[in-house]
């Protein structure tokens, strides 16, 4: 499975957060907002397991980014321990995603050489990975909770600029 950069190659691995308890529910008995919903003990361990595994695959990360909300920054400290890196949770990677603002907000951060982990939510996920891949009108590539997908830019990042290395969920991930 292809994981290390060539010349002129960016690496940007989008993550969808790990299980995080029902919103409903959590509402209901927090009356708190859904961005403060963490992640079930059970994925906590899960997105544990997945992040050796993802370290095992990639070696090292540059930059781990995520969502603001509660459960994506959970599993993003997960991925950030493995690769001794901070996490950077920044509000203009709230969900939704505007998918211009998007490419133009990652454009100049990530740079040649360099590899990063995105952490997010769906549907923003699959609507993403479908836009990079093949630009406007693109089907949504599912993200599973948990799940992580490499892509590789040789170039600006604009629609369809994109190519998939691979996509696994969070289960192979845990058994790498």
């Amino acid at each position: 499975m292809k994981t290390r950069l060539e010349p002129g190659e960016r690496l940007l691995i989008l993550i969808r957060h790990a299980q995080a308890g029902d919103p409903e529910r959590f509402l209901h008995d927090t009356g708190r907002p859904d961005r403060e919903r963490p992640l079930t003990a059970v994925g906590v361990e899960r997105n544990r397991e997945a992040a050796r595994g993802l370290g095992r695959l990639l070696k090292q990360v540059d930059h781990v980014w995520t969502s603001p909300y509660l459960r994506a920054r959970q599993t993003a400290e997960g991925v950030a321990e493995v690769f001794g890196r901070p996490v950077e949770a920044l509000e203009e990677l709230g969900p939704p995603w505007r998918r211009d603002r998007l490419s133009a907000w990652v454009e100049p951060r990530l740079r040649v050489g360099e590899s990063a982990v995105l952490v997010g939510h769906e549907p923003d996920l699959s609507g993403l990975i479908g836009h990079w891949l093949c630009a406007t009108g693109a089907a949504p590539v599912p993200m599973e909770k948990g799940s992580a997908c490499a892509l590789r830019c040789r170039g600006a990042i604009t629609p369809g600029s994109m190519e998939l290395l691979w996509k696994l969920p969070q289960y192979a991930l845990r058994k790498l």
